[in-house]
C-alpha cells in the first residue's frame, strides 16, 4: 500500500510540474554551453526555445497544478508572455545574422533588438515579485527567482556602463572581458540554480505528500 501511494505522489502533477521545469532549464543550458553552430545549425534557438518552455510550464503546472504564480492572472501571463518574447528574439535574432550579414537589417528589427533587454527585464521583475508574494513557492525559494533576475541586470548593467572602453590590440579591453564573463555566469549559474531547486522541491513534494503536508499551495482565483 505504501508503496503504491508512493508512486501516485511521484506522478503528481504539482511534482511533475516542478520536474519537468527544472529539466527543461537544464537542458536550456547544457545546449547552449556545448552546442556548436556546425554541428547544430539551429543550436541557437533551441535553446531559448527549451528555456521557454520551462517558463509556460512554470507558468501554467500540469493539469492546472503546481504553478508557480498560483495560476493567478498578472504573474501567469508575465511569465507566458517572456516565454514567447524570448522565443521570438531568439528566431529574430538568427534572422538577423543569417539574413543581412553583409546588409543593414529593417528598421523594424533593429528596434526590437534595442527594446529587447527592457522588455525582458519588465516582464521577468513583473513574474519574480508575484512569485515572491503569492506563496505558491515556499520560502526562502521564492525569493530565489528575484535575486537571479537582480544579478543578472546588475552585471548587465555594468557592462552597458563600464563595459565600452576602448579595445586592445588582442581583443576587447579586460574589464570588458571580465563583465562579459561575469554577465555570462550569472544568466548560466542562475539557470541551473533555478533548475536544481525545482528538481529538488518537486522530489521534496513526494516526501510531503507522503504525510499529506501541502508543501506547494494553490491559491485559487
Amino acid at each position: 500500500m505504501a508503496n503504491s501511494q508512493l508512486r501516485d505522489h511521484a506522478a503528481s502533477p504539482a511534482s511533475l510540474a516542478l520536474l519537468i521545469g527544472g529539466g527543461l532549464l537544464l537542458a536550456s543550458v547544457v545546449i547552449t554551453v556545448i552546442a556548436q553552430p556546425t554541428l547544430f545549425p539551429y543550436a541557437e534557438m533551441v535553446g531559448p526555445a527549451l528555456f521557454s518552455a520551462a517558463l509556460l510550464v512554470f507558468a501554467f503546472g500540469v493539469r492546472g497544478v503546481g504553478s508557480v504564480t498560483a495560476r493567478r492572472p498578472v504573474g501567469t501571463t508575465a511569465l507566458a508572455v517572456l516565454a514567447a518574447w524570448l522565443l521570438l528574439g531568439s528566431v529574430l535574432y538568427g534572422l538577423i545574422g543569417d539574413v543581412f550579414s553583409n546588409d543593414p537589417a529593417p528598421t523594424a528589427l533593429m528596434a526590437f533588438a534595442y527594446a529587447d533587454s527592457f522588455v525582458q527585464f519588465a516582464l521577468a521583475l513583473v513574474a519574480v515579485m508575484q512569485i515572491a508574494r503569492l506563496g505558491a513557492v515556499p520560502a526562502p525559494w521564492n525569493w530565489v527567482p528575484a535575486g537571479i533576475v537582480a544579478a543578472v541586470t546588475l552585471t548587465w548593467l555594468l557592462l552597458q556602463v563600464l563595459g565600452g572602453g576602448s579595445a586592445t590590440a588582442y581583443g576587447p579591453n579586460l574589464l570588458t572581458w571580465l563583465l562579459t564573463g561575469l554577465d555570462g555566469v550569472a544568466r548560466i549559474g542562475g539557470t541551473v540554480l533555478l533548475g536544481v531547486i525545482a528538481i529538488v522541491l518537486a522530489d521534496r513534494v513526494n516526501r510531503r505528500a507522503t504525510t499529506n503536508v501541502p508543501l506547494v499551495p494553490e491559491i485559487q482565483i
